[in-house]
């Protein structure tokens, strides 16, 4: 009898409080890049510690420019530069090689715009940037489906209309440009006109950090993710930029939030590590993925994304490829297995320790690899041994 009453009173007290549920409302994933044209880590380190960047984020060397002398190669110049950012591919796979306005993203490689519009058909996307050609060249068709598309605005104005849309919207997906620091380096090269122009970069960070703050405590359902990079580096003098320098193709990221180990243990790839070991840490191929991850999409293998994701599994590190060989390498120490697609098939599965696969079909013709660990894909694409490259040099 003790038993029925129990029972009966559990179902008594369920009816009563029906709809008094307490379950916290789904995490809503938002995403803000503010992208700093032409910066210079390292001058922008010389600024101090007071800086919001180095006070309030997490952050580490990143390279642009892809791999010299390999299949991904690319001009360290702003084209090419914020599509590989805003894609996770390199120019070899989206086709922006250089600042010509005529040139468009190759649609099987769209850019964040295009592929959350298409995963998350309400989100709230916005592209606001004061380099115009990123909305109006390269991102016109790939981004018709943005909320905001902005052009041609100062950095204030920038800012100020970035404000805005984080006050008034959903602000799900937000890419911002900021463009001074690039034009006074063009103007005057490094010295005390362009540490003025990354002090004054630095100052509108910490007012679109205070405002994602501020919304975050408002909102506490929503999770954001504030990524800042920048497209290239610096030649020597600081005036221009475009070659394969490691100063040029010295970059960052920078995040509110920890990031994975590819970002914070550079992983060096013992047969060529770049300059001072440069191609040990993150490449810039690492932005969209990441930004696909925290906004809850599952990345695929037939995307055919270059970069390794900064927030959670790393999948295997550093995959690259000798033609001449045939053969796959990359850096992992994972007793689990990579699946190795080739051209869309399943070609191989590999212990992921062995840390590379030979081909026996060769590399004599371009390919497409994409290498799956943890879920993580990771992609490359060959060149035949004596396709030819050329980079374009400008002041862009």
């Amino acid at each position: 009898m003790r038993l029925i009453a129990l029972v009966s009173a559990g179902v008594l007290l369920g009816v009563l409080f029906k709809g008094c549920d307490h379950r916290q409302p789904p995490i809503q994933p938002k995403t803000l890049i503010i992208g700093m044209d032409g910066v210079q880590l390292q001058h922008y380190e010389q600024l101090g510690s007071d800086t919001n960047l180095h006070k309030r984020l997490f952050y580490g060397k990143a390279y642009a420019g892809g791999i010299s002398g390999r299949a991904s190669e690319q001009a360290t110049i702003s084209g090419p530069g914020w599509i590989t950012l805003l894609t996770g591919v390199w120019a070899n796979k989206h086709g922006v090689i250089a600042n010509t306005e005529s040139l468009r993203i190759d649609p099987r490689f769209p850019s964040l715009f295009k592929r959350l519009r298409d995963a998350l058909p309400n989100a709230y996307l916005s592209s606001i940037v004061n380099w115009s050609p990123i909305n109006t060249a390269y991102l016109l068709e790939d981004a018709q489906g943005n909320n905001v598309r902005e052009s041609g605005l100062s950095d204030e104005q920038v800012t100020a209309r970035t404000l805005e849309i984080l006050e008034n919207t959903a602000a799900d997906f937000t890419f911002i440009q900021l463009d001074e620091p690039d034009e006074v380096g063009h103007a005057s090269g490094f010295g005390p006109a362009y540490q003025v122009a990354l002090r004054e970069a630095d100052e509108k960070l910490g007012r679109l950090l205070d405002k994602v703050a501020a919304r975050a405590q408002k909102n506490p359902q929503e999770d954001w993710l504030v990524l800042v990079c920048t497209d290239h580096g610096r030649d020597y003098w600081g005036s221009g930029h475009g070659g394969v320098t490691e100063q040029e193709k010295t970059v960052f990221i920078a995040s509110n939030k920890p990031l994975n180990e590819e970002l914070t243990q550079p992983s060096v790839p013992e047969d060529n590590p770049g300059p001072n070991n440069l191609y040990g840490f993150a490449a810039q191929t690492s932005v969209a993925p990441t930004v696909l991850r925290h906004m809850g999409l599952d990345l695929l293998p037939e995307w055919g994304l270059d970069g390794t994701p900064l927030l959670g599994a790393t999948g295997v590190r550093k995959a690259r490829a000798i033609e001449g060989d045939a053969r796959l390498l990359w850096n992992s120490d994972s007793q689990r297995a990579v699946i190795i697609h080739r051209n869309g098939q399943v070609a191989a599965s590999v212990p992921a320790y062995l840390q590379q696969w030979t081909d026996p079909q060769g590399m004599r013709e371009a390919r497409d690899y994409v290498l799956v660990l943890d879920d993580t894909p990771i992609a490359l694409r060959t060149r035949p041994v004596s396709a030819p490259f050329a980079l374009e040099k400008a002041s862009y």
